[in-house]
């Protein structure tokens, strides 16, 4: 037979250790919101779990008091997981699940006395907020990561869902079949809460490693991406043109008599030219296309299912749009004009290296030929 008290001491000891493993992971001054609240809401819930334990407490701070701050520690958890899904809870919200878990109890510790009912009252309601946690979660999806997260609020919600069924159907306090219950319920919760505590450490890991990822392949200054994030996307970009039979294009970019740009204005103007063409040729960029910092003031662009006719176009356009722009620091207006040179997979196959280094030697020849103008390859 499991021992109830001994479960629950379990119980409230795992209880504050993962809030206190969450709320040392939130302790950072650049940890995400969402890890703020998760810590915020473990604290609360952990709170209330001490004072519904604890038995020598009056029944309103036990029955009543605790069950409030149990549910309004489960919102702001809820509310970290709506946040780490681009999302949120209104604070309405939140007042209006801490409220019912006050009302209802206060209903069947005052009014119609019965800790039976109050038991049935704790295990659907929040059994209910932690699978709406788990929901919360899995529509997020990223299953690879949130699986541990989603897996020990379910687990929890069913433990819980599961004592308040059982309870519902009549079961008394001092019955053997609902001390049995109630033991494999509290020992079901704290591992439940160990999936969870771990589950959303995971997350922030995992979210914090895909920065890290991204920012290892931009280019600090435009925003567009570098040679390695070129690699990377370039080649995605050609495989998929190759599966599918479509033509690919290539445009080199290089600014105009850049060096003078610098020696004449300084380099935070020239910076200011590179962010502005950066953001110029992100106007004609779809979905599926890559801009990349080639290197200096070279820019690459990466067309999925572009004939080279339509690529000479769009290189035409785009340097027409860069010669009639003009761009403004401080006091300082500066116009500039770029050559380009294009190649297409039609000549140079699908070989993403080649046809960087066919449109370099087009974009070159532009530049012996007058630059401000379009080469092809």
């Amino acid at each position: 037979m499991l021992h109830l008290d001994t479960l629950l001491l379990v119980h409230l000891c795992v209880t504050l250790l993962t809030t206190a493993l969450v709320a040392a992971s939130a302790n950072y001054a650049d940890s995400p919101p969402e890890l703020r609240w998760w810590a915020a809401g473990n604290v609360c819930v952990s709170l209330g779990v001490v004072m519904s334990l604890v038995e020598t407490l009056p029944p309103l701070l036990t029955s009543v008091a605790g069950y409030g701050v149990i549910a309004f520690g489960l919102a702001l958890v809820l509310r970290g997981l709506r946040v780490y899904g681009a999302s949120t809870l209104p604070w309405p919200a939140i007042a209006a699940i801490t409220a019912v878990a006050l009302l209802v109890p206060w209903y069947y510790t005052v009014l119609a006395p019965s800790r039976a009912a109050r038991l049935v009252f704790s295990g659907f309601y929040f059994g209910a907020l932690d699978l709406w946690c788990a929901a919360a979660i899995a529509r997020h999806g990223g299953w690879r990561v949130n699986a541990i997260a989603v897996t020990g609020f379910v687990a929890l919600g069913l433990a819980l869902l599961l004592r308040g069924v059982h309870m519902l159907c009549g079961a008394g306090l001092s019955d053997p079949a609902n001390a049995l219950m109630m033991g494999v319920t509290a020992l079901v919760i704290p591992l439940a809460q160990i999936c969870i505590a771990f589950g959303l450490i995971v997350m922030v890991m995992w979210r914090y490693a895909e920065r890290l990822r991204r920012l290892s392949t931009l280019d600090t200054l435009t925003g567009t991406l570098n040679r390695a994030g070129l690699e990377l996307q370039g080649k995605r970009v050609g495989l998929r043109a190759q599966r599918g039979g479509r033509s690919l294009a290539v445009v080199m970019i290089d600014v105009d008599h850049f060096k003078s740009i610098n020696d004449s204005h300084g380099h935070l103007v020239g910076d200011e030219v590179l962010r502005h063409l950066s953001a110029l040729l992100r106007l004609e960029l779809r979905p599926h296309d890559v801009l990349a910092r080639f290197g200096g003031e070279e820019f690459v662009l990466v067309l999925d299912d572009l004939s080279l006719a339509d690529a000479l176009a769009l290189a035409e356009r785009l340097r027409a749009r860069i010669a009639s722009t003009e761009v403004a620091l401080a006091d300082v207006v500066v116009r500039f004009t770029a050559s380009l040179g294009v190649a297409g997979s039609v000549r140079h196959g699908y070989d993403l290296i080649r046809l960087i280094s066919a449109g370099d030697a087009a974009l070159y020849q532009a530049k012996r030929d007058g630059r401000n103008r379009v080469g092809a390859g």
